[in-house]
């Protein structure tokens, strides 16, 4: 990467109602590495996208991303099968994944595993006749849960707003889930809700209020690399930035299991640095101005926005408990609330309105 940054995160507890829980919040110590990733694509093995998987690794490689999981519907991609240049950078790796699939829209990564996980189940029809099983989307998540981890891969609950989508009561009842995407560059999932889908970050704060230890994820969903435009599934769009003393895939997957990691969909940070008592960031602004000046990532409009950065502490139900104008921010974490988390906005004005991009930390947990 063209920067190193300085993370120390001392340990933070959850207080989860996931009685199945066993990951904790670890150190994350100075002199680590930041390593961008993509952990959310697609190619032409979906009957929907248009490219070869040597493609697409390709295009991830050829614009200094680190790692990505080619996350194929229902279908497993050996990385060795994937052809790249012999004299490629070294610090590029793909992480085995697939896209489990059911046919309620139920959608979930499995991050890091070797081989293809079952995502053909009965009918919905079949399985709603089956009064032992309550809510169906409820069992479905959990079934990929279940199944995911049983080959140890980690889950990642993607598009909770895609069509009927999933409702943070639905979410909180899933065990075992720690990761869900708050932001997907499809144009087809409502980030930002509509009139039956709460916005991402509001089903993300009610898990978290409800105490449960969930991460946002960033990523593209993307689907085209040859045709381009907003209305076009294209990568470049939402990715993380994640800590870890290596880059390997159970590196990256160990890291982001615990929270070190943060999501963007423009914005890129220079500090990052939480404690028992306080959290504070800082922008890298020149590495921002890069970032947005690709053509590939997309802002989010909006009617009107003051231009400039806008740094935002969020704690229990959503409250923005300060808000600074500016590149850097700290504050002491408030006794009482459950949890703090930053959200940082760069505002700019474009044909007539303006548009938006973001940079969301993980929530760190009040120990009491």
């Amino acid at each position: 990467m063209k920067h190193t940054l300085f993370l120390l995160v001392l340990v933070i507890t959850a207080c989860s109602t996931d009685k199945n829980d066993q990951t904790e919040n670890i150190p994350i110590l100075s002199g680590v590495k930041w390593y961008k990733g993509n952990t959310h694509t697609h190619t032409i093995l979906c009957n929907h996208a248009d490219s070869h998987p040597d493609t697409v690794a390709r295009w991830y490689l050829d614009r200094d991303y680190n790692f990505i999981i080619l996350s194929e519907h229902n279908q497993f991609i050996d990385p060795n099968s994937v052809n790249l240049p012999a004299d490629r950078r070294k610090d590029f790796i793909l992480i085995p994944g697939e896209e489990v699939t059911d046919h309620s829209h139920v959608h979930t990564t499995a991050m890091n595993i070797d081989e293809l996980v079952p995502g053909e189940y009965p009918s919905d029809q079949v399985l709603a006749e089956n009064a032992h099983i309550g809510d169906l989307k409820v069992y479905l998540m959990q079934k990929h849960v279940d199944s995911i981890r049983g080959v140890s891969g980690t889950p990642i609950l993607n598009h909770p707003n895609f069509v009927t989508g999933m409702a943070a009561s639905q979410i909180q009842q899933v065990e075992r889930l720690h990761m869900i995407e708050l932001y997907n560059g499809h144009p087809d999932v409502h980030n930002w809700g509509t009139e039956v889908h709460a916005s991402m970050e509001v089903k993300w704060d009610s898990l978290l209020t409800a105490g449960r230890k969930i991460y946002g994820v960033s990523s593209d969903d993307a689907h085209y690399f040859k045709d381009w435009g907003t209305n076009y599934s294209n990568p470049g769009r939402g990715w993380v930035m994640v800590q870890s003393d290596s880059l390997s895939g159970e590196a990256i997957t160990a890291a982001m299991s615990n929270g070190k990691f943060y999501a963007s969909s423009g914005v890129i940070l220079s500090v990052v640095n939480a404690s028992v008592s306080s959290y504070e960031v800082v922008v890298d602004t020149v590495a921002t101005k890069e970032a947005i000046g690709s053509p590939y990532v997309v802002g989010h409009r909006v009617e009107t926005s003051s231009p400039g950065f806008l740094i935002q502490f969020i704690a229990d139900r959503g409250e923005v408990v300060k808000e600074v104008d500016g590149v850097t921010a700290k504050m002491e974490i408030p006794a009482g609330v459950i949890y703090l988390r930053i959200k940082i906005t760069f505002s700019r004005e474009k044909g007539g309105g303006s548009e938006q991009f973001y940079a969301w930390t993980q929530p760190v947990f009040r120990k009491y």
